[in-house]
């Protein structure tokens, strides 16, 4: 496997981006909803120097576009942790595989938890027993007063000490400026309740006591919280896997043949290391002397071992399967690419996707909404529908607990968290959250043909000298001029040139992207590419020669010819041979209801051959590199936002980035990779729909997610305030409504992308 990703990053630092601009990503603790988001989004976007800022929910992190020139992340933090919440930078990877932090504070939140039901299950049992005792005998039943007030002292350390973060969270945001968020609700809900089941003690009227419901709300949403947190850390259950593919330690091979067990962070670029049997490949490298069979399946998602012997690269978190292999570093720490790719897939769990706007829209006038439909509740109790003070603050409270800003809060980003991790899963790493929504959408794929259809490992197969010159000479003048160009069918002339020995010298070299080179060869003008790039220097193919082009184009050969001062000297044959499950990956986005075309600057016979191999209708063929973009803008105003583009090279560059959706594959040049939205590890192309599909489910899990969220608030804050609801049964809602948006979204683990 030969995977590239884009410059080497760091989650505990922040990175270049281009020009002025640099990217900071900061761990925030407070946030309980999305009001909160948007509060710290615009504190963030008010700071100068700042270009743009995304909090996620989901993932508990603000990722900020700043100028480093006008502000520090410094600056950033203290903006944060003026708005009322904390905030640093993320621990490095090696500090998250320990998990210590993640651990203590999931300890935390349970014995908070469980010191609250403890406290409240007798002030519960109590008040339920005196409940009973008053509807059986058809009158108000009291305690004594101790027992009441024993009720109101363990209610005041439920609400108060394991209830604190709510009311310190919402004296924070009023202090702050930030307005109300859903700890304004909690706390609101169980202070009033407290509050007047407190005056009515005083007052000697035990029988209007409620210190059952502050109780239990608190409780319940601890509980709630609990189960949130517990699922928000299953859903980045992928991410974990990822780092701990990576082994603790190193066999390090010393200058005098010795090995010794040294650390991970210990190994240096150019160490040689050993690996055995069944061990896992510690760090990136280049194998110098051994021959096993790799299992990659945990980065590539491809499940069949690849064979290693010297010369080939490994991969860290590979493991070796058969035979000892002795491997030259060449990338550690952060540059690998496990760790790569974990920085990816934290990237894309923590960006946002389009559809969150409308959630983030509504979310920002939630609270202030929520408040007014309770004051306006509790009115209508008391003055249009006389009831009791008891009656029309239970139902005011009943709306305040009811209202759940957090599922609508937590509906889109925990999908695309999900989604991300699984798609890493299976090879598919997706730049952000736009690009996972925009696949689902894709209509039209467009593949390119060399190294994404085929292997990519062109090989030479004729050489058809004309007029005086040998075979051995066209070859050395072909594989001499072709040496200074990247072009996979380049490269296979040189490596023949390169395997015969052969020398000469080179100057003048101009490459001419899609066509062919031009170069002096030992004195001698040389041309060599395509016809039409002969043609177009005046240069005239004999009519038994071209009877020979055609010939080898339609069995699928690419046919490259060369002169030698303007005068034909011969004609090159390399072919390329298609990858064993392209054709089955086209059937299978067919069956998506996918059209799929090839686009390729080989010749017409060449792609026809290829396409039928694979069953591929639509061919666009003899395209240079520029006119692939213009291709791909053709297809654009057919079919507006849904083409996709697949390939690897760097002439697949700007079709990538023009297209709706840059695929990339991983075994690719860095510059398709960069302008791709979606890069596959392996170079299976089944990738390419299980990415469509995975898009797919994903959307499909995000509307269910909003759907409840909404429906969940639209049914449950009338129901409150008609008085159909009781707060403790409300704060239950409100606790499992955030609980089965993140349940719901963890299903993208497992769900089938057939």
């Amino acid at each position: 496997m030969d995977v590239k990703l884009e410059e080497p990053i760091t989650a505990a630092a922040p990175r270049a981006e281009s020009g002025d601009a640099a990217i900071c990503t900061l761990d925030v603790a407070g946030m309980h909803c999305a009001s909160c988001v948007g509060r710290i989004e615009r504190t963030l976007k008010k700071q100068p120097g700042v270009i743009s800022a995304d909090v996620n929910l989901a993932t508990n992190r603000a990722r900020i576009t700043y100028a480093p020139a006008s502000i520090s992340v410094d600056s950033l933090i203290s903006a944060v942790e003026k708005s009322g919440y904390t905030a640093q930078l993320p621990p490095t990877h090696a500090e998250k595989q320990s998990g210590g932090d993640s651990r203590q504070g999931a300890n935390r939140e349970l014995w908070n938890l469980i010191g609250s039901a403890l406290l409240t299950l007798p002030v519960f049992l109590l008040s339920m027993a005196k409940m009973r005792t008053a509807s059986a005998h058809a009158m108000t039943s009291m305690y004594p007063l101790p027992v009441e007030w024993a009720m109101a002292s363990v209610t005041s350390i439920v609400v108060f000490y394991f209830g604190r973060s709510f009311f310190t969270a919402a004296w924070s945001a009023l202090k702050h400026g930030g307005g109300a968020t859903m700890d304004t609700l909690v706390a609101l809900g169980a202070s009033v309740s407290f509050g007047f089941s407190l005056f009515e003690l005083i007052a000697g009227a035990t029988d209007q006591t409620y210190f059952e419901t502050s109780a239990t709300i608190v409780t319940l949403i601890l509980f709630g919280r609990w189960l949130e947190a517990k699922a928000k850390r299953r859903a980045t259950d992928s991410l974990s896997a990822l780092l701990s593919l990576t082994p603790p330690t190193a066999r390090l091979v010393t200058s005098n043949g010795a090995e010794v067990e040294v650390p991970l962070s210990q190994v240096h670029v150019d160490d040689t290391l050993r690996v055995s049997p069944g061990q896992k490949i510690a760090v990136d490298g280049v194998v110098v002397e051994g021959d096993s069979a790799v299992d990659e399946s945990m980065i590539t998602g491809e499940s069949v071992p690849v064979d290693k012997s010297a010369g080939d690269t490994v991969t860290g978190g590979t493991i070796n399967i058969n035979g000892s292999l002795v491997y030259r570093a060449g990338a550690v720490g952060a540059n690998t690419v496990l760790s790569r790719m974990a920085a990816a897939v934290e990237d894309a769990q923590g960006s946002k996707a389009p559809v969150q706007r409308l959630a983030d829209a509504i979310s920002a006038i939630f609270v202030p909404v929520v408040l007014g439909i309770s004051v306006v509740t509790c009115l209508v109790w008391l003055l249009a529908l006389h009831a009791g003070i008891g009656t029309a603050l239970t139902h005011a409270v009943a709306v305040v607990v009811i209202a759940c800003p957090c599922a609508l809060g937590l509906a889109t980003p925990t999908a695309i968290m999900v989604g991300a991790g699984r798609g890493a899963a299976l090879g598919i790493l997706i730049k952000n959250g736009d690009a996972l929504e925009r696949a689902h959408k894709i209509s039209q794929v467009v593949l390119d043909k060399t190294g994404t259809i085929t292997e990519g490992r062109m090989s030479l197969n004729l050489i058809l000298p004309f007029g005086n010159i040998s075979e051995t000479d066209l070859l050395r003048i072909a594989g001499a001029a072709e040496r200074g160009s990247e072009h996979p069918i380049a490269r296979a002339i040189a490596h023949r040139y390169e395997e015969k020995g052969l020398n000469a010298s080179v100057q003048k070299f101009v490459n001419s992207p899609g066509d062919g080179v031009s170069a002096e060869v030992d004195g001698v003008s040389v041309l060599v590419g395509t016809v039409r790039f002969l043609s177009a220097h005046n240069v005239t193919i004999p009519e038994t020669v071209a009877e020979d082009i055609d010939r080898e184009e339609r069995t699928g050969e690419t046919v490259v010819a060369v002169s030698v001062n303007d005068a034909f000297a011969g004609i090159l044959g390399v072919s390329d041979t298609v990858r064993p499950g392209a054709k089955a990956a086209v059937e299978r986005l067919k069956s998506l209801g996918v059209k799929v075309a090839l686009l390729t600057g080989d010749n017409e016979r060449a792609a026809h051959a290829v396409a039928s191999a694979v069953g591929i209708d639509e061919v666009k063929a003899g395209v240079r590199p520029l006119e692939k973009e213009s291709a791909i803008v053709e297809w654009q105003r057919i079919s507006p936002g849904t083409v996709a583009m697949v390939g690897d090279g760097v002439n697949d560059a700007p079709a990538l980035a023009r297209s709706d959706l840059g695929i990339a594959m991983g075994r690719g040049t860095d510059s398709a990779m960069a302008a791709s939205d979606i890069t596959l590890l392996g170079s299976d192309l089944a990738g390419v729909a299980n990415s469509l599909v995975l898009s797919r489910r994903t959307m499909q899990i995000i509307r269910q997610n909003l759907f409840w969220a909404f429906i969940f608030n639209i049914v449950g804050i009338p129901m409150a305030a008609f008085g159909l609801l009781n707060p403790m049964f409300a704060a239950l809602a409100m606790a499992f409504s955030s609980v089965t948006v993140v349940t719901n979204s963890l299903r993208l683990r497992t769900v089938s992308l057939r």
